[in-house]
């Protein structure tokens, strides 16, 4: 998923839905950013699920001592048989971050980014799931105080 996107945060969810027609993606969380991950995948902090061997260990320092720069997914090396390997990323995700429910108006998401100065919010249904994210790039950059239509929200003020 890191090679084939350019997101930054991604939410992280208890359990994706079986059913392909779920409107929504599971119990949300918290999220994680891109840097997180890269770092987590570096240092093989994914453990083999039959035995619950760790492969690798990290601390908060290494999240301190690689920023501001992370490498990138493609300097990544991963051996084959760590591929199938999982990552329990409770540890590390924000569960705190900002969230809007469904029903959010524009404007006021508009408003929400620029006073926050945020880059992404997850929104999630009455029953805390997540339906969706949107990042700074679907807002309109012309500052129109966000008067565009977006399908799924509820566009009055």
């Amino acid at each position: 998923m890191l090679k084939r996107t350019s997101h930054n945060g991604f939410p992280v969810v208890t359990q994706v839905p079986v059913d392909p027609d779920a409107k929504h993606f599971g119990q949300f969380m918290g999220l994680i950013t891109r840097e997180q991950l890269i770092l987590l995948l570096i240092k093989r902090a994914y453990f083999n699920e039959s035995t619950m061997e760790q492969c690798g260990d990290i601390a908060v320092n290494d999240f301190r001592d690689m920023y501001p720069r992370y490498p990138k997914i493609e300097d990544i090396d991963i051996p084959l048989e760590h591929m199938k390997m999982k990552i329990d990323l409770r540890q590390f995700i924000n569960l705190s971050p900002y969230t809007c429910n469904e029903s959010v108006s524009f404007a006021r998401l508009f408003n929400l980014f620029r006073s926050m100065g945020l880059r992404h919010l997850v929104i999630v249904n009455e029953n805390n799931k997540a339906v969706g994210i949107v990042t700074r790039k679907d807002l309109p950059s012309s500052g129109n105080g966000g008067n565009r239509a977006v399908p799924g929200f509820n566009n009055s003020v």
